[in-house]
C-alpha cells in the first residue's frame, strides 16, 4: 500500500529545506521548472516510484497558495508513493527542524 504525505516548512528558505532534506534522507534534489508544479521546484526520484517534490506554496499565476488549507506554510514537501513513511517521518523528526506533517494518505 503506497502512502502519500504532505509536509509544510515554516521558513521561506527553500535552499535550507532542500539541504536539510538531502542530508537527512541521503538523496539529491534536482531543480525543475513546470507549469504543473507552478514554476520552479525540486524533485528527487522518478514519478513511477517513490519520489519527493519540494516547492513553494504559491501559484505564480495568481499568487495564491497552492495548498490553500495550509497557506501559513511557505514551502511544501510532497512524499509520493512511499512504503517507508514511518522511517522518513522519524528522520525528519530527528534531523530536520521546521517540517510539520500536514496530510497522510494511504492508496491501494
Amino acid at each position: 500500500m503506497a502512502i502519500y504525505e504532505l509536509y509544510g516548512f515554516l521558513s521561506n528558505d527553500i535552499d535550507e529545506a532542500k539541504n536539510s532534506l538531502e542530508s537527512a534522507f541521503n538523496i539529491k534534489f534536482e531543480a525543475h521548472d513546470s507549469s504543473y508544479h507552478e514554476g520552479d521546484y525540486f524533485r528527487s526520484g522518478k514519478s513511477i516510484n517513490e519520489h519527493f517534490i519540494l516547492k513553494r506554496n504559491v501559484d505564480p499565476y495568481d499568487n495564491e497558495p497552492v495548498e490553500i488549507s495550509y497557506s501559513e506554510y511557505p514551502i511544501l514537501l510532497y512524499i509520493n508513493d512511499t512504503l517507508r513513511s514511518v522511517d522518513l517521518k522519524r528522520k525528519i523528526d530527528q534531523k530536520v527542524s521546521g517540517f510539520i506533517l500536514l496530510r497522510h494518505e494511504k492508496m491501494q
